[in-house]
């Protein structure tokens, strides 16, 4: 990467940043973030996988072999809350419900740090580490973000020590039971910094904690911020220096009081629920409709004086919770040179002033009323829901009563799987029939959706998605019979030669089951592959013991696609899958009569 950052069309990606390097393997890594979905997360998955920068174009084998070797390698810590609901599930987002830890902040406080801890073991068992602070969350969007990588290796060297690296981990990712393990590492590994920066230390704080980020510089002659939330208490940073400039969101600025000495500029607000694109270009060659321009989402602070700049960068806004506390949060704390600086100040002085203008009255009350139906919600937040099978289906349960949340709002709920079964909470209940008739093991998750409105009508409804208890959930089960559905008979074959010869085909298909844009280079990919008994017994040839390995995997999956023909869909079972899943079925005999061993199929 070459350039600050700052320059105005500037894109870097983050994934690509945590993305292994030649000769090293990602032993495990843990995100955290405000918000959050999980097509995001998928990404994330694909683009550490074999699958690399193909990401979300990656196709359905893909996904399934890195659902296999990154997947369990990834933890993700975010706020209860803010789990996106997704419209569409593709039959296996609902099995990465195991890779979620959900905080749940004290009233008041937010769980609000962005960061990504990543461990890599290299040739002769070097390992190393990479940690990414900054204000990107794990979803969609273009909003523009700031962040900092620091790349660090266990050993000797001139590189610096951060020993609080492992003491910040610990506190704000404290549900990721591996990390007091790999504390005593953490705390020796040497870092260095990108170009041009040298990192002073970190701070942080854990939600419902007060304790105000050290931003003092001596006698600065300038301080510009970046954020796209503000209020009174966060400008007081700009005390003591005389050039003071503050680049937000018009809202917020309308919102500030006024402020001798200093000047604001305004870009966009960033998205409220960003999409995450799926899907490939249309095979008609349609153009698609143009992204929103790019909202303001980076959280910066830059003081000067002299020759001498120094800058806080991260996950804090310049608010009251932000920088003094409930908020959980994130900081690094750098000394820059002066042409990053150079280039942050230009960013800034880019946008627009604030103009003549008054808070509109209008989207005041709508924020009002938004913030009061959080502190409503707070009710269900803390309330135990409890997912049973019943006779009748799958149940919801509450051990408390909601009616004080219900005398002014609508809680619907419905599980993740299954958003046509919409359930509206009645007063006076503490279980609603969730899912009539059950659900099939394929479609089993801990996740559940609500969507909280009030009744007033005064602002959107929130929606999110979390974790409930679900008492016999058998998870392993559950992703088998995913997983199988998710192949399907039609991609049985290709998926067997897969496993079993280890090398993913071209497909021409995206991950979602979307054709792949019409010109570009997959678009002469096959369905599927033929079932070639040399080429797999030569696979076998090579490394039996990796092969039969692969083959003990092989042999459960094609137990849960039998059962998955046993059940079929609606219409039916498709003759050409069922033609198709028996080629796999007399082909898979074969091959374990060829290699001694008793086939299950």
């Amino acid at each position: 990467m070459s350039g600050s950052g700052f320059e105005r069309e500037a894109a870097y990606s983050v994934f690509e940043a945590l993305r292994p390097m030649a000769g090293q393997v990602l032993d495990r890594l843990v995100f955290a973030t405000y918000s959050l979905d999980l097509v995001a997360i998928a990404a994330l998955i694909l683009s550490l996988s074999k699958a690399g920068e193909q990401e979300l174009e990656a196709g359905p084998l893909s996904f399934i072999e890195a659902l296999k070797e990154i997947s369990p390698r990834i933890d993700i810590v975010h706020q209860k809350d803010r789990l996106r609901p997704t419209d569409l599930h593709y039959k296996i987002l609902h099995v990465l419900d195991r890779r979620l830890h959900a905080i749940q902040p004290p009233r008041g406080a937010s769980y609000h740090p962005k960061l990504a801890l990543a461990r890599y073991v290299g040739r002769s068992e070097t390992v190393h580490w990479r940690i990414w602070i900054g204000s990107r969350n794990l979803t969609g969007g273009t909003d523009r973000e700031a962040g900092l990588l620091l790349v660090g290796s266990v050993g000797s060297g001139r590189r610096a020590r951060v020993p609080n690296i492992a003491a910040m981990a610990s506190e704000l990712l404290a549900p990721v039971q591996w990390i007091g393990g790999l504390a005593a590492e953490l705390a020796s590994v040497r870092w260095s910094a990108p170009s041009g920066v040298r990192l002073r230390g970190l701070q942080w704080r854990h939600a419902g904690e007060y304790k105000p980020f050290n931003t003092h510089f001596p006698r600065p002659d300038r301080t510009f911020a970046i954020s796209p939330f503000v209020d009174d208490d966060g400008c007081h940073l700009f005390h003591g220096s005389n050039d003071n400039r503050l680049l937000t969101t018009e809202p917020a600025a309308r919102a500030l009081s006024v402020h001798s000495n200093l000047a604001v500029s305004v870009a966009r607000s960033p998205l409220a629920a960003p999409p995450m694109p799926v899907d490939p270009l249309s095979p008609d060659g349609e153009a698609p409709e143009p992204p929103e321009p790019p909202g303001l989402h980076a959280k910066l602070l830059l003081r000067q004086r002299g020759r001498r700049s120094r800058l806080w960068i991260g996950s804090a806004n310049l608010t009251r919770r932000g920088m003094n506390g409930p908020n959980a949060e994130v900081l690094a704390e750098l000394d820059v040179s002066n042409q990053l600086a150079e280039d942050l100040i230009s960013f800034v002085h880019s946008h627009p002033p604030l103009g003549d203008g008054a808070v509109d009255p209008v989207e005041a009350a709508r924020r009002a009323a938004e913030r009061a139906l959080d502190e409503a919600a707070v009710i269900l937040l803390e309330a135990r829901f409890t997912l049973s099978r019943e006779e009748e289906g799958l149940h919801l349960t509450t051990e408390g009563s909601l009616d004080p949340f219900l005398a002014e709002h609508q809680l619907d709920v419905w599980l993740l799987t299954r958003p046509d079964a919409i359930a509206c909470w009645p007063a006076g209940a503490q279980s609603v029939l969730l899912v009539p008739g059950g659900v099939p093991v394929k479609f089993e998750t801990v996740l559940v959706c609500f969507s909280a409105a009030r009744l007033a009508g005064d602002c959107a409804p929130r929606r999110w998605a979390q974790a409930v208890t679900f008492p016999g959930h058998d998870a392993d089960a559950r992703d088998r019979a995913a997983t199988a559905a998710y192949i399907g008979l039609s991609g049985a074959s290709a998926w067997v030669r897969a496993q079993l010869e280890g090398i993913l085909p071209t497909e021409p298909t995206t991950w979602t089951g979307a054709r792949r844009w019409v010109g570009s280079e997959h678009n002469r990919a096959a369905e599927t592959l033929p079932l070639a008994l040399e080429e797999v017994l030569a696979a076998w040839a090579r490394n039996p013991d990796k092969f039969e390995a692969r083959a003990r995997e092989l042999e459960t999956t094609l137990k849960a696609l039998r059962e998955e023909l046993r059940q079929g869909g609606e219409d039916g079972p498709d003759a050409e899958a069922v033609a198709q899943w028996q080629e796999v079925v007399h082909f898979w005999g074969v091959i374990r009569e060829a290699i001694g061993a008793k086939h299950v199929a």
